[in-house]
């Protein structure tokens, strides 16, 4: 038999499984839905939901360190890594605009991988700090908006009957309809977002 065991030999009660330097955040995913019609719009609205493009693209949590010597971190809405990687152009335009000044911020978006965009629609973590004691609007106003960028957006709000309407009669072939928010429910639960999909 062997020696005696020093408290500092690796054992199956004292080994360190690999943990992600950010992990993933579950995040709202709507499970209701309502008509496009203006009248069940202008219902939610006055119920003081606030509404965005819905986006058909590929579910994108990324996770964006301050420490440039880290890569950033793209989850599928599953809690999974994306396969395939974020583009060079599309890293480099995330880190100029969302890293954070220490640790990690965490951004919800839509990936449009053929066309290498990204559309940004909240924000989850903002320097390590998790954000789910607050509410929506109050996380998507911690997003920088006034920028201009080839490849990232960030979803403005709509507010109004009008701006919901032009939306879903001008919008191009990648949106799908619109989603409502919650605009007094915290944190993220499925109840605090509906979806509302565009006639074809």
């Amino acid at each position: 038999m062997g020696g005696p065991t020093s408290i500092f030999t690796p054992t199956i009660f004292t080994r360190r499984l690999p943990v992600s330097s950010s992990r993933y955040i579950r995040a709202m995913h709507p499970k209701s839905e309502i008509s496009p019609e203006p009248e069940s719009l202008r219902r939610i609205l006055d119920a003081g939901w606030i509404a965005q493009l819905k986006i058909h693209g590929h579910r994108a949590q990324i996770h964006v360190p301050a420490d440039d010597d880290q890569a950033l971190i793209a989850y599928t809405r599953q809690g999974h890594r994306h396969k395939v990687e974020l583009s060079a152009a599309i890293v480099k335009e995330i880190r100029r605009l969302f890293r954070p000044r220490r640790g990690w911020n965490a951004i919800d978006a839509e990936w449009l991988k053929p066309v290498d965009k990204l559309y940004v629609f909240d924000l989850l973590k903002r320097e390590d700090d998790v954000l789910r004691m607050r509410t929506f609007p109050e996380r998507w106003k911690l997003l920088p908006r006034d920028f201009l960028s080839p490849r990232v957006s960030v979803l403005p709000l709509l507010r109004d009957l009008p701006a919901c309407l032009k939306a879903l009669q001008s919008a191009g072939a990648h949106v799908e309809g619109l989603v409502f928010k919650s605009t007094t429910s915290i944190g993220s639960a499925d109840t605090s977002i509906v979806r509302c999909r565009r006639k074809r």
